[in-house]
């Protein structure tokens, strides 16, 4: 009986640490991308010049024109070495417009979904929400 049950012990502990790598392996094809880390103004004149990235106004102008809006504010943030604009656009009938591009072509990225937040080192700026 006593080996019985030492039996049982090991299966179970195999089939526990069998688990977790078939679960670990399972997350990692559904994990979500990096989240992005937007830069303050200091941070964002920094990468501007050593990346030679498209400047904040140039993207603004570049978005607005495309939308027919009128621009509001653009951040700089970045997922590991992509860094793209956050751009909001103040549409003619009052609806905030929500534009990515990338800060090195100045390419509009298309939408990702709504669920993913986004992370801010500058504390001072407000983030728009809808």
């Amino acid at each position: 009986m006593a080996a019985l049950a030492l039996v049982c012990r090991a299966a179970a502990c195999c089939a526990v640490m069998a688990c977790p790598s078939a679960n670990a392996a399972e997350a990692d094809q559904h994990a979500p991308a990096a989240k992005p880390i937007c830069l303050n103004a200091a941070e964002t004149r920094d990468e501007v010049k050593s990346r030679r990235l498209l400047e904040p106004f140039a993207a603004l102008r570049t978005a607005a024109a495309q939308r027919k809006a009128e621009a509001l504010s653009a951040r700089l943030c970045r997922t590991g070495d992509e860094f793209t604009y956050e751009i909001t656009l103040l549409h003619h009938d009052g609806r905030l417009v929500h534009v990515e591009m990338e800060a090195a072509t100045g390419k509009v990225v298309p939408p990702r979904p709504a669920h993913e937040p986004r992370e801010s080192h500058d504390s001072h700026e407000p983030q728009v929400k809808n």
